[in-house]
């Protein structure tokens, strides 16, 4: 091995394991807790380390966001027993420490305790926002993913979230009921949560501003699951694709009759996979989730076989029609198994992530191949690099966090990368026999 391409390698497994070890979690992920720390039984949690035991029969939190991102918090919650709700309207020492312990990262601006028993708490959330773009205001405190906690439900019985002056709510929580002006949004549970945004009042474009303002968010968020999530399989891919073309090289091999049986094959290949998934959708055979992406791939090819198994495409062939070919199959196949997903998936299952790793990658291994037959190992490796990058970015939502046990999932897309070369290469030997000059045949 030449000295720069060891150079290259120590340096590709030096910027792969760096970035591992920025996947790997800095510490443990804090303990559950509810969006309301000082709602419901959170609070009587909170109250009894603190000698006061006492239940709460209900309770309201209102949620009042200002422009510059800061939040106020007020919180009803109604007491049962009247021994504690006394206890804690006389004390006030103790009613204050149970109240600042109570909700998380606030400040306490007051506390106190009405005569029928419904304790009342005030907080200021510095933090609860941000400004973004066009005067728009998004906050992730509704979903952990993008939040500080561990979120575990609501916490109260409602939950009213007010928007800033002059703004209404534009995004808001699945499930929620927003008031005819858009300025408030109550909530009763919270099971899947979002990023909520605010637009200003008045303005025409207010999709366009939240939008942008999910895209300034999610942006750096989705850069470091590609960085996690792609440099090490991208590097697995490219080096087995740039190993298969050597070994073409090194064989040598015929593939005159190949390249004239690439559409007979391709056809009867994606026929099977259609008739497997259709098996599986009768209950002949247990496939779950696969079924789907098995019958939109095995769709895909069958288009495709067709259409090579004409000489006059075949010899009209070039890399650019290839590549275009590739993106036209590929979309087939997405949109084939979102489409056959309700119909063959018996068991109401959705495809599992790693079959949708699988499908993109399968079809870049056909203009890698194209580009080996024709000579180019250079534009192999750049097609396959490539290639798996943008067939691996619409998957990036659907992936978990870079982190904790998403760090895990990191092997998985690799040794997913690595079994698509392995089991494709029959579809990038296709490739080069397609490939290969007239002239050299």
């Amino acid at each position: 091995m030449a000295p720069h391409r060891r150079h290259h390698l120590a340096l590709l497994c030096l910027v792969c394991t760096s970035l591992l070890c920025i996947a790997v979690p800095a510490g443990a992920a804090p303990p559950p807790r509810p969006l309301c720390d000082a709602c419901g039984d959170s609070f009587a949690s909170t109250a009894e380390s603190h000698g006061i035991s006492v239940a709460v029969t209900h309770s309201n939190a209102t949620v009042t966001v200002h422009n510059n991102g800061t939040a106020t918090w007020v919180v009803h919650n109604r007491l049962s027993g009247t021994e504690a709700a006394a206890r804690l309207r006389t004390n006030e020492s103790l009613r204050t420490a149970i109240a600042d312990r109570a909700m998380w990262d606030t400040e306490l601006l007051g506390a106190n305790v009405s005569g029928d028993g419904v304790i009342t708490l005030r907080y200021r959330e510095p933090d609860f926002a941000e400004q973004s773009v066009g005067g728009a205001v998004r906050t992730g405190e509704f979903t952990e993913a993008y939040g500080y906690r561990n979120l575990d439900g609501l916490g109260a019985d409602r939950l009213v979230v007010v928007a800033p002056d002059g703004m209404r709510v534009e995004r808001p929580i699945d499930g929620a009921t927003v008031s005819d002006d858009g300025q408030r949004m109550t909530l009763t549970e919270l099971n899947d949560g979002r990023i909520v945004t605010f637009v200003p009042r008045e303005t025409a474009v207010g999709p366009l501003l939240s939008l942008l303002a999910l895209g300034a968010l999610l942006g750096p968020v989705m850069a470091v699951k590609a960085l996690a999530y792609i440099t090490l399989p991208t590097a697995v891919f490219t080096l087995l694709i740039g190993a298969a073309a050597g070994g073409v090289a090194w064989l040598d091999w015929e593939f005159r009759g190949v390249r004239d049986s690439v559409g007979i094959v391709f056809a009867g290949v994606g026929a099977l996979s259609a008739s497997l998934s259709l098996l599986g959708a009768i209950g002949v055979l247990r496939l779950g989730g696969t079924a789907a992406p098995l019958f939109g791939g095995g769709t895909a090819l069958f288009v495709c076989g067709i259409a090579l198994s004409r000489r006059r495409i075949r010899e009209q062939t070039s890399y650019r029609t290839v590549v275009v070919g590739t993106v036209v199959g590929a979309g087939i196949a997405l949109g084939a198994t979102i489409a056959a997903a309700p119909m063959v998936v018996s068991d109401g299952s959705t495809p599992p992530v790693t079959t949708l790793l699988v499908l993109g990658p399968a079809f870049v291994l056909f203009p890698a191949g194209y580009a080996v037959g024709h000579g180019n190992r250079r534009l192999a490796v750049k097609t396959a690099a490539i290639g798996f990058v943008l067939s691996m970015l619409p998957v990036l939502p659907v992936l978990p966090a870079p982190y904790g046990l998403g760090v895990l999932f990191i092997p998985v897309v690799t040794a997913s990368a690595a079994a698509v070369v392995i089991a494709g290469l029959p579809i990038f030997l296709a490739g080069v026999s397609l490939g290969v000059p007239q002239t050299a045949r």
